[in-house]
């Protein structure tokens, strides 16, 4: 996958809000190095890792004041990316400046935009459960060796938990109900819901459910690559209501780093037990057990695509539905930039 193959006139989760404090944090999105950097006012700011004096790292500096200045000779950047200071007192030449990218800070995470294109805070996912004083968040990352697609096509296909995640999410009747698919314009709607089934390991520590449940799965994936995914569970029969209280919700960005890695963000939250940490820490340790494993599988499938010299394309069945329907539109959004002639100016 070329540079050209991502999608630009998007945003990106590029780090968690927390990652970014006094030091510099380096980090490559869609095959491009930059710096994210919280000056002393607060306001984040994201620039080309390379300093246009001599391609040294700016990651490699530190902020002084609200600007960020290169670790190698001392020359400072704002965020808008302009020149603020040459040590000895020398002119800024005209039109020397560092690239500077469209950030913002929004529930619990630094956003990235990374076309040429007029930032458009439309097309921000509505994660609010990750910062909502409704919610109490549970956040994690994996750097992963694989292409963020695949990493999509495995949250929007849950029939996988049955068999990847036995000690965690498995549980009854995923494999025997159908994922109902809808596409509504540029987003892709997905629903299963299971009555009177036997129970998954995560509601049986975290919930005390241990007979039969009723159980929902809900999907809202958007481009480029996020997927909101509302989960739930209640003693069976309890409720004619077709769902009801989420048990947790999972946000999740697969921000590709390059075409063979991606950064990938998420955070469980959950609208009960707000305040009991040691709800927190079981849903840390199973659900870091669970996405690692995701992430084993993830890896060797990759390994294993780049080596098939078959030709054969990946199949799909119905339970891919969504995965490929994700796929199909970043495609033709693709599509639709190339055909307006790319969105990456040169440095």
């Amino acid at each position: 996958m070329s540079d050209a193959e991502f999608l630009r006139n998007q945003w990106y989760i590029a780090a968690a809000a927390g990652e970014i404090a006094a030091t510099p944090l380096a980090r490559v999105i869609c095959n491009e190095p930059v710096v994210i950097f919280r000056g002393n006012d607060g306001k984040i700011g994201v620039l080309s890792d390379r300093c246009p004096h001599r391609k040294a790292p700016l990651s490699s500096g530190e902020v002084v004041g609200d600007d960020i200045q290169c670790g190698y000779h001392g020359i400072r950047f704002g965020r808008d990316g302009a020149c603020a200071h040459i040590p000895g007192d020398i002119p800024v030449p005209m039109g020397f400046r560092a690239r500077s990218y469209p950030a913002l800070e929004r529930h619990g995470f630094i956003y990235l935009w990374m076309g040429e294109a007029t930032p458009d805070e439309s097309l921000l996912p509505d994660f609010f459960e990750n910062d909502d004083a409704g919610w109490t968040p549970v956040p994690g990352y994996l750097h992963i060796k694989a292409n963020y697609e695949l990493m999509v096509d495995n949250i929007l296909d849950l029939t996988h938990v049955v068999f990847v995640h036995k000690t965690t999410l498995a549980g009854g009747g995923v494999t025997d109900t159908p994922l109902e698919v809808e596409v509504k314009g540029d987003r892709i709607f997905a629903r299963r819901m299971m009555f009177n089934v036997d129970t998954a390991p995560i509601y049986k520590a975290a919930k005390g459910l241990h007979g039969k449940i009723d159980r929902w799965q809900i999907f809202e994936w958007q481009p480029p690559s996020f997927v909101k995914v509302v989960l739930g569970a209640r003693e069976a029969g309890s409720t004619t209501e077709a769902e009801g209280q989420p048990t947790h919700v999972v946000v999740n960005g697969f921000t590709p780093e390059t075409d063979r890695t991606l950064h990938y963000f998420w955070a469980t939250s959950r609208p009960w037990a707000l305040n009991d940490s040691k709800v927190s820490d079981l849903y840390k340790t199973m659900i870091d057990l669970a996405f690692g494993e995701d992430m084993s599988i993830v890896e060797r499938q990759q390994k294993l695509i780049d080596s098939d010299t078959s030709g054969a394309p990946l199949r799909a069945f119905p339970f891919d539905h969504s995965g490929v329907g994700a796929r199909r539109i970043v495609r033709r959004l693709r599509d639709a930039e190339a055909a307006r002639g790319g969105t990456q100016a040169a440095e």
